[in-house]
């Protein structure tokens, strides 16, 4: 572990005039080099230097492995995706050499929040200290400004590592779906959509009327697709996280209403707070459903319209965000 005189020189060296050195094992090294800050904004394409400080003194996360969420929104309505693939080339073959690994990627469209984002990717790596080592090799200066050539802004989430239950698969819907289009998705009551639920906050715990229409006319999460929800979750402090859990023990088990359609949880982690993005969020949880349809259908039952009200006055700032998996790997954490 560190000791107090190292941690007051790293916290010195990170606060130095625009951020642009830190310490890390006795050494002085760059952290953003100029061009990138040119083209970078903290806390929306480059890290806040102060939690990122913070993530790498923490003894709570120090030494141990954990999965860092990308939630990424290209530039120019998309159009910067195809350099930002191009960084992701170049990351593939990088990361192996620092043991660290992709271990989800995919397509994603916000259901609900502020920001419509692209794409979210989740990559391990053996500790923050690794981590902040890459942030600040000279030599990945220059992939990241082909990553900021192609981003926008971005969610940078620490979170505790490991899928829940992956190897666990869904039981079979026991509910019938109803076919959901542009012609009925809004005018059919649901309690993540619009004002139908008390305490329901339009654009903020439920879908807007355009994300809704963008959300059921988006061809590649349509279809027999099975999608992966990302829940972003941020508690309204103690009464908020108790008014959630009603709403989370109503919709788990056996029995649960996510059951009921088919779905199940893969992941339910713990977060640091955001290196990127504009709020910190308590924990990310991902749902898989076998189709939109069951994520539709589910939010207009009855059981779940009787039960949404706890969600919507549980939670501070939320999103949810709905993915195509193109990568998903399964195996045991390294080390593990």
């Amino acid at each position: 572990a560190p000791s107090s005189h190292h941690q007051l020189g790293a916290m010195a060296a990170l606060r130095s005039p625009a951020g642009r050195v830190a310490v890390l094992g006795g050494h002085v090294v760059a952290l953003h080099t100029a061009a990138n800050e040119e083209m970078g904004v903290p806390g929306k394409t480059l890290p806040k230097i102060d939690v990122l400080q913070a993530f790498v003194l923490d003894q709570e996360w120090a030494g141990k492995p954990f999965w860092m969420l990308n939630v990424v929104k290209f530039r120019n309505g998309g159009a910067g995706k195809a350099r930002y693939q191009e960084y992701g080339k170049i990351m593939d073959q990088f990361l192996p050499g620092i043991g660290a690994r992709v271990v989800f990627q995919g397509y994603a469209r916000t259901v609900i929040g502020q920001i419509d984002y692209h794409m979210v990717a989740i990559v391990e790596y053996p500790s923050p200290k690794v981590f902040m080592e890459m942030a600040m090799d000279p030599s990945f200066a220059s992939k990241g400004k082909i990553r900021l050539e192609g981003l926008e802004e971005q969610y940078l989430i620490p979170m505790r590592p490991g899928w829940f239950n992956i190897d666990r698969a869904a039981a079979p819907p026991s509910r019938t779906f109803t076919p959901f289009s542009a012609e009925n998705a809004w005018s059919t009551p649901n309690g993540m959509f619009g004002s139908t639920s008390p305490g329901a906050r339009v654009g903020e715990t439920s879908s807007s009327r355009a994300q809704v229409d963008a959300f059921v006319q988006d061809d590649t999460l349509g279809g027999t697709n099975v999608l992966w929800h990302l829940n972003l979750l941020r508690f309204a402090g103690t009464e908020g996280k108790q008014s959630y859990d009603k709403y989370a023990k109503a919709m788990g088990g056996k029995s649960g209403v996510l059951s009921q359609f088919g779905a199940r949880s893969t992941l339910a982690a713990d977060c640091y707070r955001s290196l990127m993005g504009d709020f910190d969020f308590d924990q990310a949880v991902i749902a898989e459903y076998p189709c939109r349809d069951s994520f539709m259908s589910m939010g207009a039952c009855s059981e779940y319209l009787e039960v949404a009200p706890f969600r919507h006055r549980g939670l501070e700032a939320t999103y949810i965000v709905s993915c195509l998996p193109a990568f998903v790997d399964t195996r045991p954490m390294r080390g593990a």
